[in-house]
């Protein structure tokens, strides 16, 4: 069965809470889940996405090969999207 969850892709939202997070946090996210030496090419492919299940709100990033990789939680950062949420099937 699958879930629903919420996304969001406004890239200009994004960019706000990436500038948020710091280059050092971010760095540490990605080494905490072997992203660093593959780290995300573009702009275009990161999304935040709410589960509705557990009420976690994360920052993702989608490959141009189509594999979706978890960064890091963002539930207490400023810049978190409030508009433009899209609701998708898991």
């Amino acid at each position: 069965m699958s879930k629903t969850v919420f996304r969001n892709y406004d890239i200009k939202v994004i960019k706000a809470l990436l500038k948020e997070i710091g280059k050092e946090r971010y760095n540490c996210a990605l080494k905490d889940v072997g992203l660093f030496e593959s780290k995300p090419l573009s702009m275009d492919g990161f999304f935040v996405e709410y589960e509705t299940d557990t009420h976690d709100v994360n920052l993702y990033y989608k490959y141009p090969s189509r594999i979706i990789c978890y960064i890091m939680p963002v539930l207490g950062f400023w810049n978190v999207p409030i508009d433009n949420w899209v609701r998708e099937r898991k």
